[in-house]
């Protein structure tokens, strides 16, 4: 049969007794300072060293029975159980209650923040005595879900407009100069160019013709 789990009452009771009976053990001088105080020039008698310490072992005995009894030590440890469960509660209301409000410094204009909103108004017990502000507050939602949406899809858009107006940079009109020169056009560079190429032949051709055979 497997043991019974211990409570926390009882874990804590075990603590306590440990440590009391840790600051309530017998006093007894060490061997160092028996050796030191047999070998000193006046020396207490082992006699009256050990009434000494046997009357005080006593009377810590006597204060730790009338200040630790059993009950009493319960009832501690069952102070400082209910002050843990007490601590812990309050941790999980407050962990409940952040989990079901929508914070002031929540900023509403950010796509992150609109996801995270409830859909529906997270707390339950206002939805029976005010459904107006519920519906009122479900139809806003919804509005900040489809404009965010479309707000996103806006930056998709600008975003690929960007990167074609960066893919086409170089046809711009900055650039129109360096393009034209390269075209044949009516009084363009390259139609001057076989205009002269023209003539050149033609001056060419006519002093070949005029050479003596």
């Amino acid at each position: 049969m497997a043991d019974t789990a211990p409570t926390i009452p009882s874990l804590k009771i075990s603590f306590i007794t440990a440590q009391t009976n840790t600051l309530f053990q017998p006093l007894a001088p060490s061997r160092i300072w028996r050796r030191n105080n047999n070998a000193s020039s006046n020396p207490i008698p082992a006699r009256i060293l050990d009434d000494v310490l046997f009357n005080l072992n006593q009377t810590m005995q006597l204060h730790y029975r009338r200040v630790y009894p059993p009950q009493a030590t319960y009832n501690v440890a069952e102070q400082i159980s209910n002050l843990y469960s007490r601590n812990a509660e309050e941790r999980v209301n407050k962990l409940k209650e952040s989990e079901s409000t929508i914070g002031r410094e929540l900023d509403l204009a950010a796509d992150d923040a609109i996801e995270e909103l409830p859909s529906s108004w997270p707390i339950e017990a206002d939805l029976d005595k005010y459904p107006e502000v519920a519906d009122q507050y479900e139809a806003i939602v919804l509005r900040l879900t489809q404009l965010s949406e479309e707000r996103r899809n806006v930056r998709l858009r600008v975003e690929k407009l960007r990167r074609f107006r960066d893919a086409v940079q170089p046809l711009s009109a900055t650039n129109e100069r360096s393009i034209q020169d390269n075209l044949i056009t009516r009084d363009g560079p390259v139609e001057k160019e076989l205009e002269r190429m023209r003539v050149l032949l033609v001056r060419v051709t006519s002093r070949v013709a005029n050479l003596p055979y």
